[in-house]
């Protein structure tokens, strides 16, 4: 797909001397633009975006440091991302953003592959009234990033469902939150006027501003929460809320972002904060209200990549010479994988660039070295590949504890997009000390050539590194393990995950050699010694069964070992009544209530919860089926 560049002649002599370079799917916005041609130009993107779900277009919208509120309201879908080219998002005005639900009835649950960084939403309008509100309708694969939100902000689309979303290091004068989101994650946010909503799990980390005291979910006052067994972290779970805050994010890295100086591109890279607490910029920041970090000049430290131009065999000169990749939207088949050799190594995607193995093996394959960072690709599977991403090799005693490797809003797709899609492995963590700053691995349950033996993967992450984080997984529908984490230290921050929607039944989806009934969604390998997580969701979704009955022993399995703690787990029954006999009998290691349905189960739609175990100990909510009936 090949788009024109719109560069209004009013702007030109305002234009970064570099746009051209940004190839044809990016279009570059000058305040000095007739803001009704601007209105326009996003709109006719929207409208033919809108409902292409797997569509091979591809735009980045940017805009210039200015006020551009006199264009409205600004509509966006599938494969759109907005950025801002200020040092703070308060250089680049816009009146609002809304991203309209793509199904029928207000369902932004298949909201996804869009994006939003660097802007402020000014607030002009009546927020009582949702028409008015910041809507960012979105589910999984969809981050906001580094904005600065006067308006009420709303995660929805007129209370219609939605399935999750990533927001970080944004500020939110008003209220956020939605009603009808099934789970969310928040990481270094400010928030003024408090969160509200969220239906099964929550997770708030590194976030400031005095919000536990004006927020709710369901209902339950987020100033309830109290102390968990881990210092730090808090939670109102056991009060019929669903939230957990975690006071500090432990090791973190911002997202590095195009901005301009000089009427030249520029990336900045920012520092490494530990302990974080809130956003990482603003006044009295350093590099002009950027915060710490690097400035990398686009021009001289870049190779920028182009759909149609550039190949894995330029990208990998590029790489081996020193150059850092910025990958323009587009789509890039690669005959061998992107090598990243070489420390401190960025490498950047806009516009949901999207890297699609032809090679057998992989489509990225990282180092095991120091200060890599790895943001904002999309990973397609469109024939028979082992893995999509591997970071460093197996049984590495390297460290990285200094200078960890980053791997940040990367989306792995197997399926649905047209062709058949195989993989084994979307995600395998090798490497000691790495952080995964949101991500959704997804093995397709709609579109083109999904099913059992169509689109085929195993596992959707497999850690076999020390010290490793994830700030928001988002892993679904694998057909054994969709987490398998073998390596030690392990953190992770929220998880939400729908198990597969079609395995063909328990005579062959049986796990531990046929003794256990199907293959956990959360696995810590027997051996482990010390592992948390906190905040996960696992959900019944058996709804492609071929009429045939399918039960999960365990959400979640884990070594009994002192070192070893998950806190705050759930699992929610979705699948359809009036089907066969389905469900998940136990969350952890046979603890915690069941969760079943289909004809004559006496069962259906519920929530289970445990709210922490550790060692073969588990302490349990009451059943819901007993206190719903």
């Amino acid at each position: 797909m090949t788009t024109t560049m719109l560069l209004f002649s009013a702007a030109l002599a305002a234009t970064p001397s570099q746009a051209s370079a940004l190839g044809p799917n990016v279009r570059v916005f000058s305040p000095d633009d007739d803001m009704k041609k601007v209105a326009e130009t996003v709109e006719t993107v929207f409208k033919r975006q809108r409902h292409r779900q797997f569509g091979p277009e591809r735009q980045a919208f940017l805009f210039l440091p200015g006020d551009y509120t006199k264009a409205g309201t600004l509509n966006v879908g599938y494969y759109t991302q907005i950025l801002g080219l200020g040092r703070s998002p308060r250089d680049v005005k816009l009146s609002n953003v809304k991203t309209p639900a793509a199904l029928d009835k207000n369902n932004a649950t298949c909201n996804f592959w869009v994006g939003i960084e660097n802007v402020e939403i000014v607030d002009t309008d009546n927020n009582a009234d949702p028409f008015f509100n910041f809507q960012w309708a979105v589910s999984q694969a969809a981050p906001a990033r580094r904005l600065y939100v006067s308006r009420k902000a709303v995660f929805d689309w007129f209370y219609g469902w939605a399935s999750g979303g990533f927001v970080a290091d944004c500020v939110f004068e008003k209220q956020a939150g939605s009603y009808s989101q099934q789970q969310y994650f928040y990481r270094n946010n400010m928030f003024g006027d408090g969160i509200y909503g969220i239906n099964w799990n929550q997770v708030v980390v590194g976030c400031a501003g005095d919000f536990a005291a004006k927020s709710k979910d369901g209902g339950k006052l987020l100033a309830k929460c109290v102390p968990t067994s881990v210092k730090g972290i808090s939670s109102n779970w056991g009060k019929g809320g669903c939230t957990t805050i975690v006071d500090e994010t432990p090791v973190v890295r911002e997202k590095p972002f195009l901005f301009v100086d000089g009427g030249k591109f520029k990336v900045f890279v920012p520092a490494i904060r530990r302990g974080a607490k809130g956003i990482s910029w603003g006044e009295g920041c350093a590099n002009g209200g950027m915060g710490e970090g690097k400035i990398l000049d686009l021009a001289r430290d870049f190779h920028v990549a182009k759909e149609g131009k550039d190949t894995a065999k330029t990208i990998n000169a590029a790489l081996a010479a020193g150059k850092n990749v910025l990958f323009t939207p587009g789509i890039y088949r690669v005959a061998e994988p992107i090598k990243v050799t070489k420390p401190g190594t960025i490498v950047l995607g806009i516009g949901e660039a999207t890297i699609v193995p032809e090679n057998g093996d992989a489509a990225l394959k990282c180092a095991d070295a120091d200060g890599i960072v790895i943001a904002g690709l999309v990973f397609d599977a469109e024939r028979a590949s082992k893995r999509f991403v591997v970071v460093g090799v197996k049984k590495s005693e390297r460290r990285h504890v200094d200078d960890p490797i980053f791997l940040v809003d990367l989306v792995y797709r197997v399926g649905g997009t047209g062709k058949p899609g195989k993989t084994d492995v979307c995600l395998e963590v090798n490497a000691n000390d790495v952080v995964v700053d949101h991500t959704w691995i997804w093995r397709a349950d709609h579109g083109d050539h999904t099913g059992w033996t169509a689109n085929t993967s195993k596992n959707g992450i497999v850690v076999n590194g020390d010290g490793v984080s994830c700030y928001g997984l988002f892993v679904e529908h694998f057909q054994e393990h969709d987490v398998l984490w073998n390596g030690e230290d392990g953190r992770v921050f929220f998880l939400q995950n729908e198990k597969c929607y079609d395995p063909p039944g328990n005579a062959t989806w049986m796990s531990h050699g046929g003794k256990k009934k199907g293959y956990a969604a959360y696995k810590v390998s027997d051996g482990v010694k010390r592992h948390y997580a906190v905040g996960l969701g696992v959900y019944d979704v058996f709804i492609n069964t071929n009429g045939n009955s399918v039960f999960l022993d365990d959400a979640v399995e884990v070594p009994d070992s002192p070192g070893v703690v998950i806190e705050n787990a759930c699992t929610v029954e979705i699948a359809n009544g009036d089907g066969p006999l389905v469900g998940i009998n136990a969350i952890v290691n046979g603890q915690g209530h069941a969760i079943k349905t289909g004809k004559g189960s006496g069962g259906g739609y519920a929530i289970q919860r445990v709210y922490r175990y550790s060692n073969g100990k588990a302490d349990i909510a009451s059943d819901w089926y007993k206190s719903h009936h």
